[in-house]
């Protein structure tokens, strides 16, 4: 090839995994939703809209601060996530935060109605189950202006920050590939058991029907909620409380007499390739709820070697600091009977091991003869006798209180009000629960929810707002290359580093393998040369799994 003499110019355009995201963001509808319920702001080169739409790259692609998102779009070629060069030029923090502003205002309550039913139609998300749960989302500041609904304020900090404020964040995923379908954003110090109400009625206005299986964790079972859900013809699945008078009474017959059990269900060990397998047994037909429900009692193999564990770890600790107080009596502030008493109860309740040792104190007297006169002694010398209290501690394990504790190892149960449901399959529904946590888990690592810091109360609640929103991309993302695989019999891909496989592939690794794509412009003079896209084997594998159109790389 030959090039003339002159200056020239060598122009690099990245593309990156942003295609994918634009894509998927288009197919949501996510800028006309947004445009059409809180309008397009007083930026006319930028709409609310695409400003989201910019927000939702950032956070999947590499998550910054706010006052970064202008360095962050710098090096990215302006049409890889639908923006024009004056666009681009334009996106800065403040436009950012007046969108966050925009999200918490009245006019944007109907958003994120219009988004699930965009994301339940578009994607044929199936919703005869839900499941709910709630994380907090930490911020720092002292935020004593937040007056407003939702509050931050301090709570049950579930990030174990209990110094710092925080937003309590509901969420409600599909079984369908745990797709985020419903969110919400509340006051820091919400309990659990308050919110189910108000997010069952949202399911029902959002689905347009009240017959769908909700599950949930134990703050579900009050009384209140069960009628609820009931009344409205609905179906639940939830573990009880130990709180419960139920759970009590039966874990007391299961010390004294046993029960009797049966095989329900094996699952082999994921973590562990020889280890073994968690084998759930159930209870037949055993109690009611309080409210006439149906509860179900199952044993759990894996638990209840978790639960031993965890027991003799903390007989453990305990005798440990016995021993190292029984090493410190009679000194200092450990004289007396009250004194060492307090003591003996701080260290169980810190274990909650009280039944199951036994611990004696019991008090010998010391003579101690000491001399009235002074000099040399002498057999006739005066002297007084001086008695002293001794304290000493004796601990030895409850052998029977152990024994009857391990017959409750691994025991949980379940309440529903599906009667034709077997105790297999009510067992499966609630075995999948955990995944709600794994969409926490991936908003607090992958995506990078971290404590943060912003001048407007309301606006800290938008930018939970706009994490659920790259949540739901994410993970239909993610849902999509998994059911591709199966439509084409994938059994794994090689997206691990070093090329190592995985049979299920996360957002997070499928958007990596993408990182770098780009195209390159040389020009000098009036020449132009353009240097197409070269993908490799994997990249349009995974662009056929998404249904991507592989003409937004070239």
């Amino acid at each position: 090839m030959h090039i003339r003499k002159g200056p020239a110019t060598l122009a690099t355009h990245l593309l990156g995994p942003h295609p994918i995201i634009a894509h998927f963001l288009e197919r949501l509808n996510l800028r006309s939703i947004i445009s059409s319920h809180v309008g397009t702001g007083r930026d006319r080169v930028i709409d609310h809209g695409e400003a989201l739409s910019a927000q939702i790259h950032n956070i999947l692609d590499s998550p910054a601060p706010l006052y970064r998102i202008a360095q962050w779009a710098q090096p990215l070629a302006p049409q890889s996530f639908g923006f024009t060069p004056d666009q681009k030029m334009s996106l800065n923090d403040d436009r950012i935060a007046r969108m966050l502003d925009a999200l918490v205002s009245e006019r944007a309550r109907g958003i994120w109605f219009d988004l699930a039913l965009g994301i339940i139609k578009q994607f044929k998300v199936a919703t005869q189950r839900l499941h709910q749960d709630t994380t907090t989302v930490t911020f720092c500041g002292n935020y004593n202006g937040s007056i407003r609904e939702p509050r931050i304020t301090y709570g049950h900090n579930k990030d174990f920050r209990p110094d710092l404020k925080q937003l309590v964040f509901g969420l409600t995923v599909s079984s369908d590939g745990s797709v985020p379908i419903h969110h919400q954003v509340l006051s820091g110090n919400r309990t659990d058991d308050r919110i189910h109400r108000g997010n069952l009625e949202e399911l029902r206005q959002i689905l347009g029907r009240s017959d769908f299986i909700y599950v949930a964790d134990g703050k579900l079972a009050t009384r209140a909620n069960l009628l609820e859900i009931e009344r409205h013809q609905g179906k639940f699945v939830t573990v009880l409380p130990r709180t419960r008078s139920e759970d009590k009474r039966f874990r007391k017959k299961l010390s004294q007499k046993g029960a009797r059990w049966r095989k329900v269900l094996e699952i082999a060990n994921k973590r562990q390739e020889n280890g073994e397998p968690d084998v759930f047994y159930a209870c037949p037909g055993w109690g009611r709820t309080a409210e006439g429900f149906r509860l179900v009692w199952l044993r759990s193999s894996a638990k209840a070697q978790q639960d031993e564990a965890f027991r003799e770890k903390a007989l453990g600790d305990a005798r440990a600091e016995l021993m190292e107080l029984k090493a410190r009596l009679n000194r200092r502030q450990l004289r007396s009977q009250r004194q060492i008493r307090q003591a003996i109860a701080k260290i169980f309740e810190r274990g909650e091991v009280k039944p199951f040792l036994r611990v004696q104190l019991r008090r010998s007297i010391q003579k101690e003869f000491k001399r009235l006169k002074p000099g040399r002694p002498g057999p006739r010398d005066p002297v007084r006798v001086v008695r002293r209290t001794i304290w000493d501690i004796q601990v030895e394990p409850d052998k029977i209180a152990i024994q009857a504790a391990k017959r409750g190892d691994g025991v949980f149960p379940i309440a529903s009000n599906m009667k034709k449901a077997s105790k297999k399959d009510i067992l499966l529904i609630y075995k999948y629960q955990p995944y709600v946590e794994k969409r926490f888990s991936q908003i607090k690592t992958d995506l990078e929810v971290a404590p943060v810091y912003l001048k407007k109360p309301l606006r800290c609640a938008g930018l939970v707002h706009a994490y659920f929103v790259a949540l739901a991309v994410s993970s239909l993302i993610e849902r999509a290359v998994r059911r591709g695989m199966e439509r084409h019999k994938i059994k794994s891909l090689p997206l691990y580093p070093e090329g190592r496989p995985t049979e299920t592939p996360t957002c997070i690794r499928i958007l990596e393998a993408f990182n770098g794509v780009c195209w390159h412009e040389f020009r000098q003079g009036k020449e132009t040369i353009r240097f197409p896209i070269k993908l490799n084997a994997l990249q349009r594998l995974l662009l056929k799994l998404l249904e991507v159109p592989a003409e937004l790389y070239r």
